[in-house]
């Protein structure tokens, strides 16, 4: 397998990389630990935001760039930020705009104050004001039905915005995703060292299936409260199944990899289970 010194990991958070019910990411530290050994960037790609971001990374002590609020911006260590979407001062005036026209009933995050979002949310008031710091999407509640919905997503489009459904608010976004951002830092890389990267891919949920199809190795985390991602039969990566749930199954999975290029990393109780 490639040289880790040319690995791109890029990871989902929330029942992944983060236990689902603790948000702990203990369990995957001497993987973690082991990938900043050989110096291994761990790119995180999720719907948060960059201050969310940025404390879970401080945490984890990883100093990669960032993809945030499903693949509208990556942000960089030193606070370099690079929208792929459409800003989102644009997003909301445009959310505004076709809710006065067409009388849409929905609600946003810019239309709440911190207070609110953490009573929808059931966030702490620090997750949630971090959780309002947005720059290039906005998640909002649909009050309305399919067909009026459809209607809205129609309208979207002509303003290069895109409706994409969440965990549990809907996001409005410029024509981008997680699978555009994670190829845009791959290309970085091969600017920079002038050869491929092998790119490894950890979800857990069907929203991370297209990040994972795009990669050369998927990693699906055992979820078992949720659905698995199902990978496209064709041009299929290579795929590992993890019977551990959580960062439990992240932590083996990683160390397993790691293992091949350099064995001896993988700890006795290292449990994956592959698949092709």
């Amino acid at each position: 397998m490639q040289n880790p010194n040319h690995w791109l990991v890029f990871s989902d958070l929330d029942g992944t990389l983060l236990d689902h019910h603790t948000y702990s990411h203990t369990a995957a530290q001497p993987a973690l630990d082991a990938l900043r050994r050989y110096h291994i960037p761990v790119i995180l790609n999720s719907s948060k935001t960059a201050a969310e971001m940025a404390v879970i990374a401080d945490a984890l002590q990883l100093d990669a760039p960032r993809i945030t609020e499903n693949g509208s911006a990556i942000v960089y260590p030193d606070g370099q930020l690079i929208t792929l979407g459409s800003d989102y001062a644009r997003i909301c005036r445009i959310l505004d705009q076709l809710r006065q026209t067409h009388h849409y009933r929905f609600s946003g995050f810019h239309d709440w104050d911190t207070d609110y979002l953490a009573r929808v949310t059931g966030l702490p008031l620090a997750a949630a004001a971090r959780a309002r710091q947005r720059q290039a999407s906005e998640p909002l509640l649909w009050h309305e039905d399919e067909t009026r919905l459809a209607q809205f997503r129609h309208r979207l489009q002509p303003h290069g915005l895109v409706l994409k459904r969440g965990g549990r608010f809907w996001h409005v976004m410029g024509n981008t995703d997680k699978v555009k951002a994670m190829l845009r830092l791959r290309d970085a890389h091969v600017r920079e060292y002038g050869c491929n990267p092998l790119l490894i891919a950890l979800g857990d949920g069907p929203n991370d299936r297209d990040m994972l199809a795009a990669a050369d190795i998927a990693v699906i985390v055992c979820n078992p409260d949720g659905v698995a991602p199902e990978l496209p039969q064709t041009q299929r990566p290579r795929l590992i199944r993890t019977s551990l749930p959580g960062p439990a199954g992240w932590n083996a999975a990683m160390l397993g990899l790691l293992d091949e290029t350099h064995p001896g990393t993988r700890s006795p109780t290292g449990d994956t289970d592959a698949d092709g």
